[in-house]
């Protein structure tokens, strides 16, 4: 093997150490995931990037990508179902806790690939990685 291609594998292996390393499982079997984490993820292939803030929330700002699904809405629930159950999805609220509550809401509904977003879009910006309007 040459060195540069095993530089190469090597990068990779440590870089899938960290992101493992930074996730930490969390009850319902939902991965809680480092600000951190998720920038790497989001640099890579990754899932649906879903904002459960309300609508005037993400109007503000929002991480590049995301939809939007408002937990406070009525019709949360009925929207989640409309989901791919099969896709992967990185959910993020204001600070964490609607989040987590969403991703344990599509647990039990099936979804099997769901990381929740640990201190939500605060802790994203304190780290000063990009949102946009």
């Amino acid at each position: 093997m040459k060195k540069s291609q095993f530089s190469v594998i090597l990068s990779f292996f440590f870089l899938f150490i960290a992101f493992n390393s930074a996730c930490q499982k969390k009850e319902n079997g939902i991965t809680l995931i480092s600000a951190d984490s998720l920038k790497v993820m989001l640099s890579n292939e990754h899932g649906i990037l879903l904002d459960v803030r309300t609508p005037e929330e993400f109007a503000e700002d929002h991480l590049p990508g995301a939809i939007n699904i408002d937990y406070k809405n009525d019709g949360f629930s009925a929207a989640l179902d409309t989901l791919d159950k099969t896709k992967q999805y990185e959910v993020y609220c204001r600070s964490g806790h609607r989040s987590n509550e969403s991703a344990v809401m599509m647990s039990k509904k099936g979804f099997k690939k769901v990381y929740d977003l640990e201190d939500g879009i605060l802790k994203w910006k304190e780290k000063g990685f990009e949102t946009v309007k």
